[in-house]
């Protein structure tokens, strides 16, 4: 099984959007005027070089590499959005059938994925951290039950956590990831990998297809 087929049945074949520079004819693709893009023909007195009356690449290759060598991934593997709240709300939209396919969260967490479920209507299942001995922890065990027993097909896991601190272990996602495979899509979001002490999952992107890895800049 493909983590393809844990899409909305209805957007498995989707093509997609595609821009008026990424559609046309490559014979024409270093076309000076894009009227048909809304491209302006004239240059800014501002912008002499030009550029900025120029719709960016969607997804810029130069900079997909440079964030690549930096988090020690494929350019392939990265995904630039508009921060990591349009990534939340895309994985949702595109996984989650409104009221049927539920996504499970562990508060409290960063109020995002909350926000997204619910817009698409997607049950929300909330497992709690326990409070243990160094500290708020998350249960795995029972974030993996719910999840099976819920039918999810998103799981929201922040390490280290928004507001609490604390963080997951490679062994830890590793072991989740296997046992949600073929079922959901275990979604770790590191926007402070910076300040833990553990490394960072993305090593494991090449081990579990269901893995995703949210960075910010923020």
């Amino acid at each position: 099984m493909s983590v393809l087929d844990l899409l909305r049945p209805e957007l498995r074949d989707f093509a997609g959007y595609g821009s008026a520079r990424r559609a046309v004819d490559p014979a024409m693709a270093a076309a000076d005027l894009w009227l048909n893009a809304n491209e302006s023909p004239h240059i800014s007195p501002g912008d002499p070089s030009g550029e900025q009356r120029r719709y960016p690449e969607p997804q810029p290759l130069n900079l997909r590499k440079k964030l690549a060598a930096v988090y020690g991934v494929a350019p392939e593997q990265l995904l630039i959005g508009r921060g990591s709240d349009e990534g939340i709300d895309l994985l949702v939209r595109a996984l989650c059938r409104a009221g049927r396919d539920a996504v499970v969260i562990c508060p409290p967490v960063f109020g995002m994925y909350a926000v997204s479920a619910r817009l698409q209507n997607a049950p929300l299942v909330e497992v709690p951290l326990i409070d243990g001995r160094d500290g708020f922890q998350c249960d795995l065990d029972a974030v993996a039950a719910a999840a099976v027993g819920n039918g999810a097909k998103v799981v929201f896991l922040c390490s280290p956590a928004n507001p609490t601190g604390q963080s997951l272990t490679l062994d830890e996602i590793d072991s989740l990831a296997s046992r949600l495979a073929d079922r959901a899509v275990l979604v770790v979001d590191e926007a402070y990998i910076e300040f833990s002490e553990q490394p960072s999952c993305t090593g494991l992107l090449a081990s579990h297809d269901n893995l995703v890895v949210l960075r910010t800049l923020s």
